[in-house]
């Protein structure tokens, strides 16, 4: 590699400075010497980390890469993330750099006015992948600020501002950082895990690993400016240091929750999360002869070896790569190397790769693992994944993440290790990954795109055997095609085509019909009215929304997919407006037009679920299923309804429309001592809808001799709230009634005195009411859910389904429900 034209001057200076002390006698001598020897070894490690990192930038972006400090020690209106006079400035010790001024002209900026004063940091550094051999085009740069320790709350609020309007400037030129605020003594002592910058969030782990974290932060960390990290063995105090912590602590405790963390990061990039999670695995079998990857990047760097194969992303791949030929174990490490050599971007078959100073490392690693020319290509290839290739490549990667967590699961029982993660934050977690990991049969889940550019199909066809199948097409007429996904329904093919973005506008569909392949315009256009609806969908989830009970924040109706009566109907559409007749009891045979409902959800928890029901009752079941979510509902659920019928399209998605709206407002009039009753013909049978605290149960009225048989068509009336059938839960308390949800255990405690008041509903609400003597909330919860988490016997489908917990308090007299543990501040937190 031509160094030299990746760098100027300055920087070709301190690289060949590095270089030469690495390679003399003097470096030999002092490399077994005193602590100084040790901190002049590190800073020679740093520039050399920090070279690799630039070479892997373009220009522009190493310039803005060395700006970023400057940004932090200046602060002043004009220069990127000024938000006012108050915020705190300055880095420990920091020069600066020479070329800085040339930068901020070249850039249009105004020159730094220094200041003196207490400097708001002690250093900022880099850590992750930056530098290393899992740096690609498309990494982000984590970024730590670690803080002097006396800055307040509004000083770290100040200090937060600034540096997501940073973020955001640099976000212009195609350079993702993201900032963190790390404060000197959070690893070894225990702070206030609330604040914005060390509670649990989308970004930041929380509770779920402390020491991993530091350790991992030894080992791939770059200072920018500011203080030298202690990170070597043995470190001590010294002037220009920085000691965060001796990472030989208890990991062992923290493997579990760990373990979490890295399956949730997996929902997003589940290559790089495996990788993590067999390091724990690893971890965990070497048991007490642990060598941290830290210790041994320090053992080589001691040694002298300075070489592209000391890298933490390599000596991470050895690590799992010794634990797995141990066990013998050759499909999983297959995998881990097909996402080593995905993670680090080279591609070895492109004419165009730049050849930087991984390239012969990983030339040399591929010829030792004998892969053949066609897999290079088709790994190569990655970003053109079609999503057949893609869903196969996240099943792999799940499957054996999944595998990983069982066994560091049985190494926690084993060992009878507890957890130090907050409950709520182990709460939102094991929800979380519920979402995803459940595989209950009607849920449609998202694959992840990973390179994928994008999986647009232009040919799309449908395959009915014993279930529904989805396939590809190479061409018009190509048979066979290669199968993307299967279903238990049509509606299912064409959601998860929609919300995975397989199906576009522009896709043709074709289903056989007469052992003829033909193309299918009624799909095509319904394809095209869904598209708007859900492709788009991004349900942004908070912690609010995952320690609540679910609700729908999205629902769509398709009527007659699969059977449709109007096919056979032979009477005119425009008498059936003129007359005002029902299609749900059309004519004197009183025929119900409405064959079948296929439901699509999109709850708040962000899950999308497909439901189908058929047959004469199928509106009332639809809407029975509907009513508790959108009862749940805290805020408008979009409702859409779209027919598929050959004839009276527009007046059943009209008469749909019109009951799934009034579903949605009347589920939340329904009143403890009350109950909305609203009537309703179907066939030759009239119903009422009854809409309670409960959702909704209808009642067949034909035979009823009572005040229903009086009611006139259409009316909504409110009587007294009779004894129905199906109605488990009306002898609980409204605000339990409002939370009942199916499909999750639940627990609603009442500290009464000393002891506890307990209301249990299980996943099909059946309940049970105890009182628990000698009882403590805390205590209690604490206890029931680490009893979940700690479980080797979960089915595979309630894995993650961790019971929810509310506390239920008397304000003025009423009884009110809160989600147990967490701050109501960080309730608008995305997670």
């Amino acid at each position: 590699m031509d160094t030299g034209s990746l760098f100027d001057d300055g920087e070709m200076s301190d690289l060949h400075s590095a270089s030469s002390y690495l390679q003399s006698d003097d470096f030999s001598h002092a490399c077994r010497g005193t602590q100084r020897c040790k901190q002049e070894l590190a800073a020679r490690l740093n520039v050399v980390r920090l070279a690799r990192a630039k070479a892997l930038l373009s220009p522009l972006q190493r310039q803005l890469l060395k700006l970023i400090p400057t940004l932090f020690h200046v602060h002043q209106q004009g220069l990127p993330g000024y938000n006012g006079p108050f915020c705190p400035q300055g880095i420990a010790g920091l020069r600066m750099d020479d070329r800085i001024p040339d930068i901020l002209s070249d850039l249009g900026l105004p020159q730094p006015e220094l200041q003196a004063g207490l400097p708001a940091l002690e250093g900022i550094y880099t850590m992750g992948s930056t530098g290393s051999f899992g740096q690609n085009r498309f990494s982000d740069l984590d970024i730590w600020l670690i803080h002097h320790e006396q800055l307040g709350n509004y000083e770290l609020q100040q200090l937060r501002q600034k540096a997501d309007l940073i973020s955001q400037w640099l976000a212009q030129f195609q350079l993702e950082a993201n900032f963190y605020l790390v404060h000197p003594h959070q690893f070894t002592t225990r702070l206030d895990d609330d604040a914005p910058d060390r509670a649990m969030g989308h970004e930041h782990s929380g509770t779920a690993q402390r020491w991993l974290l530091l350790e991992e932060f030894y080992r791939s960390h770059i200072c920018l400016a500011g203080k030298m990290i202690a990170w070597w063995p043995d470190a001590r105090p010294a002037e220009g240091l920085l000691l965060l912590g001796d990472v030989h602590q208890q990991l062992a405790s923290e493997y579990l929750g760990a373990a979490l963390w890295q399956l949730y990061k997996g929902l997003e990039a589940p290559h790089k999360a495996l990788l993590k999670v067999l390091l724990l695995e690893a971890y965990a079998a070497d048991g007490q002869a642990l060598e941290l990857l830290s210790d041994r990047l320090w053992q080589r760097t001691e040694a002298g070896d300075f070489s592209a194969g000391n890298d933490p992303y390599c000596i991470l791949y050895e690590f799992i790569e010794n634990y797995l030929t141990g066990l013998g174990d050759t499909r999983r490490l297959e995998l881990i190397r097909r996402c080593f050599y995905l993670k680090c971007g080279v591609r070895l078959t492109a004419r165009q790769q730049m050849v930087d100073w991984r390239y012969y490392k990983l030339k040399s690693l591929v010829q030792e693992w004998g892969w053949d020319e066609q897999l290079l290509r088709t790994l190569d290839a990655a970003e053109h994944w079609h999503a057949g290739q893609l869903r196969w490549f996240n099943k792999q990667l799940n499957e054996l993440m999944i595998r990983s967590y069982q066994t560091l699961l049985k190494f926690a029982a084993s060992r009878q290790l507890s957890s130090d993660m907050r409950i709520d934050e182990l709460g939102m977690l094991t929800r979380k990954l519920h979402t995803y990991f459940s595989g209950d049969s009607d849920q449609l889940v998202r694959f992840n795109l990973l390179w994928s550019r994008g999986v647009g199909e232009p040919r799309l066809r449908i395959v009915r055997d014993k279930s529904w199948s989805l396939l590809r097409m190479d061409n018009d007429t190509d048979v066979d095609g290669e199968l993307l996904y299967q279903g238990e329904s049509l509606a299912s093919l064409l959601c998860w085509a929609c919300i995975n973005s397989v199906a576009t506008a522009q896709t043709r569909w074709f289903r056989e019909r007469a052992d003829n392949l033909q193309q299918d315009a009624r799909l095509q256009q319904l394809v095209r009215q869904m598209l708007p609806l859900v492709s788009q969908c991004d349900v942004k989830v908070s912690k609010e929304d995952l320690c609540h009970p679910w609700y729908f924040r999205q629902v769509l109706f398709v009527l007659n997919l699969e059977q449709d009566p109007t096919a056979h109907w032979q009477g005119q559409e425009m008498m059936i407006d003129r007359l005002n007749a029902s299609v749900l009891s059309l004519g004197r045979s009183r025929q119900n037009m409405l064959a079948t409902i296929d439901i699509l959800s999109i709850n708040n928890w962000g899950e999308f679920h497909i439901h189908q029901y058929s047959g004469e009752l199928a509106l009332l079941q639809a809407l029975t299923f509907v009513a508790p979510g959108l009862k749940r509902s805290r805020e408008q659920v979009q409702l859409n309804v779209l027919s598929c019928s050959a004839r009276l399209k527009a007046q059943l998605a009209q008469t749909v429309q019109n009951y799934l709206s009034q579903a949605a407002r009347l589920s939340h009039h329904g009143k403890t001592a009350t109950t909305l009753m609203q009537p309703l013909h179907v066939g030759k049978r009239r119903f009422g809808l009854f809409y309670n605290t409960t959702g909704l149960v209808w009642q067949d009225l034909c035979d009823a001799r009572s005040l229903f048989q009086q009611l006139v068509k259409g009316h909504v009336v409110s009587l007294p709230r009779p004894d129905l059938p199906n109605e488990p839960l009306a002898t609980l308390p409204e605000a339990i009634q409002h939370y009942a949800t199916r499909g999750v255990t639940q627990y609603f405690l009442r500290q009464d005195g000393r002891d506890l008041d307990v209301f249990v509903l299980d996943e099909h609400n059946q309940q049970q009411h105890f009182l628990q003597k000698n009882s403590d909330i805390s205590e209690m919860v604490k206890r029931i859910s680490h009893q979940f988490v700690f479980s080797e016997h979960h089915t595979a489908g309630s894995r993650f389904n961790m019971p929810q917990f509310f506390r239920l308090e008397r304000v003025d007299g009423e009884l009110t429900l809160s989600p147990f543990g967490v701050d109501r501040h960080e309730f608008n937190r995305e997670f």
